[in-house]
């Protein structure tokens, strides 16, 4: 098997870890020295972006995130994603333009990129 297919094979159960809420795969699938950058938000460390993660996954009930296109060349894997996250009667929806860097069989790398526009409108009001 090509590596580019298993890097796709890994950023799949990645995606579906998101979706699922196995913040164990999440974290066991970036290196402990992972770096992330997104959009709005700038460089991330991998705590940082794992945090994040949690916070949404752990309540938002039922999750989405499904893969509508993905291409990988060598170490590296792009995805187009769309997910659907329910909070309550309240559904955040967005699309994602993800770009995922793997050595050794994890992440060592991502950006993501959405619609800000979408996160402002429905996160916006909220209180931290």
């Amino acid at each position: 098997m090509s590596q580019a297919v298993t890097n796709k094979q890994i950023v799949r159960r990645f995606l579906g870890a998101v979706e699922a809420g196995d913040i164990a795969t999440i974290e066991a699938l970036q290196a402990p020295d992972c770096t992330w950058w997104v959009i709005g938000g700038g460089d991330m460390s991998r705590e940082a972006y794992t945090d994040a993660v949690k916070g949404m996954l752990l309540t938002a009930n039922p999750r989405s995130v499904k893969i509508i296109g993905i291409i990988a060349e060598g170490d590296t894997v792009a995805a187009e994603v769309r997910s659907e996250m329910h909070f309550g009667d309240r559904v955040y929806a967005n699309e994602y333009h993800d770009l995922f860097v793997l050595k050794n069989g994890q992440i060592i790398h991502g950006r993501e990129y959405f619609d800000t526009g979408k996160v402002a409108a429905f996160f916006g009001g909220q209180e931290g």
